[in-house]
């Protein structure tokens, strides 16, 4: 196999998001879409938080608390996420050869 194929093979953009979130390869891909990978990460953590404050008002505020930091969290990635994009792109159109920017 050849470099040029192994570089499709890791081709993956958990791949990518690891290695610009954490500096490491992604050991494990999952086939899950996203809304699953978010069911399955809110379903844990709402049962942890259901079993630890039973109280529905205790539970609700904590609930909320947790939202609004994930939520957050979404935002902040989001635009880091689009700026990132914007980098990109610019290093692809400076490093274009002269001439394939006008397609003339």
């Amino acid at each position: 196999m050849s470099y040029i194929t192994e570089i499709f093979d890791r081709l993956d953009i958990q791949h990518i998001r690891e290695f610009l979130l954490h500096g490491v390869e992604c050991v494990e891909i999952s086939n899950k879409s996203y809304k699953q990978r978010i069911e399955d990460a809110s379903k844990s953590a709402i049962e942890m938080i259901e079993k630890k404050f039973p109280e529905r008002d205790d539970c609700e505020k904590i609930t909320s608390k947790v939202y609004n930091y994930s939520g957050t969290i979404q935002d902040v990635y989001m635009e880091i996420g689009m700026q990132c994009g914007a980098i990109l792109a610019m290093q692809l159109i400076a490093n274009m050869p002269e001439g394939r920017l006008n397609h003339n």
